[in-house]
């Protein structure tokens, strides 16, 4: 009988490919670009600046002898930005840390180089929020069941911007509630995602696998990890969406502006200069064309006499432009090339973030945003040490950190959000 494959098997050795091959994605182009724009600041509860907010009424034309234009003056307002907390922990037993020592990849580095991976990711995603902790607005009522419960959440196909369940992902642990109230569901672990891919389903679904309460829909939200907050009482940092608003503008939770009342410590309902520009159209998107794009421009350009140098959208809205421009296009060849690596437009390029909003594009003169930074991301080792013992155990802890928030150091109204943009999948 010869030998085979299958008896010579228990001798066989496998070849392993070296490395652990990365699975996610971990480009986060906005945060990235406000590294370039870090303001630090040296202790103290937060960074103070003025702003300019209204002219001098005391002007104008009079006749000979008239009585001259009552003295006005120069409006200013206070804003103060305050540092957020964002940390990430990481635990491992020392035997774990022991035995990993030769594997193909090291348990302590790859735990610790994952989790500042991990930490700028969902800075990424903080970075384009409203400063909530808002993740999906639920769509239908749930009901209860045994062990696990599938919420619906909106999604783009129901109202534009919604961001359905891109910002969630199995293993992560999430509360319900309503802003202003205490979470209905804390800490509830994620066992599924299912994100639609068709215009005729206005959901997508997240299962969660530990709950038994039964979540009404409309004005609930699955949230990031409020730590048994009220909704919207969460610590994240305030994002690029709550920043580009106007009070009075309808947005993508039904409501009017992400923060009416108080954005930095001003009222932007009482401080109209506070209002950054929005180019909507009420929930119904349209092709965003040549005349969009030129208004943009024109809009910051009349409000502050500077020009955009930045346009930044999710990958579906540069398509979009795209197709809707290339007609303009002039080709200057008779080769007739397909595709693009790169685009402009009067020529300010095209930057793409797989974690921008749907259905919009933020059209900007970058220096105007800024992100203070009360302390660098970087392990938290005041004692000297990285890893810290924990409740006389075998178990080794890490914290890993950054103290710091988005702001406005510029004119506020050199940042436009062009919002309803159709796109295709």
């Amino acid at each position: 009988m010869p030998l085979t494959l299958a008896n010579f098997d228990p001798v066989l050795r496998d070849f392993w490919e070296p490395g652990i091959k990365e699975q996610l994605n971990n480009d986060i182009p906005l945060f990235r670009l406000l590294e370039t724009q870090t303001r630090p600041f040296d202790g103290g509860r937060r960074v103070i600046y003025p702003i300019h907010s209204t002219r001098n009424s005391g002007v104008g034309g009079r006749a000979e002898s008239a009585v001259l234009p009552v003295a006005g003056n120069q409006g200013h307002e206070l804003a103060g930005v305050s540092a957020t907390y964002q940390y990430g922990t990481i635990q491992l037993t020392g035997q774990t840390i022991e035995a990993g020592k030769h594997a193909w990849a090291e348990a302590l580095e790859m735990e610790m180089s994952g989790l500042i991976k991990d930490c700028k990711n969902d800075w990424g995603r903080q970075s384009w929020g409203v400063g909530d902790g808002r993740l999906a607005q639920i769509g239908v009522s749930s009901t209860a069941a045994s062990g696990s419960i599938a919420v619906l959440v909106q999604n783009r196909f129901q109202r534009a911007g919604q961001p359905g369940a891109r910002y969630i992902s199995v293993g992560q642990v999430i509360d319900v509630g309503s802003v202003g109230a205490a979470p209905l569901g804390t800490s509830q672990t994620v066992s599924a995602v299912a994100i639609s891919s068709n215009p005729a389903t206005l959901q997508d679904t997240v299962t969660l696998g530990n709950t038994a309460v039964a979540y009404s829909s409309s004005q609930m939200w699955l949230y990031n990890n409020l730590a048994g907050g009220s909704g919207g009482a969460g610590n994240e940092m305030q994002g690029v969406q709550g920043i580009v608003d106007i009070f009075t503008e309808a947005n993508i939770w039904g409501s009017n502006a992400f923060w009416s009342a108080n954005l930095f410590g001003i009222a932007r309902s009482a401080v109209t200069a506070w209002n950054a520009n929005i180019l909507a159209n009420s929930g119904v998107t349209r092709v965003v064309d040549s005349y969009l794009m030129e208004q943009a421009f024109d809009q910051i350009h009349q409000d502050t006499g500077e020009d955009a140098n930045l346009m930044l959208g999710h990958h579906s809205v540069v398509r979009a432009v795209f197709d809707s421009l290339v007609a303009d296009r002039r080709y200057g060849s008779t080769v007739f090339d397909a595709g693009h690596s790169k685009m402009s437009y009067s020529g300010v390029p095209f930057e793409k973030d797989r974690q921008g909003p749907y259905n919009s594009l933020l059209v900007a003169k970058k220096e105007a945003l800024a992100k203070f930074t009360l302390k660098e991301a970087g392990w938290i080792q005041r004692d000297g040490s990285i890893l810290r013992t924990t409740d006389r155990t075998d178990r080794y802890e890490g914290w890993f950190g950054y103290y710091g928030n988005l702001g406005v150091v510029g004119n506020m109204k050199a940042l436009l959000m062009i919002r309803d943009i159709r796109t295709y999948l």
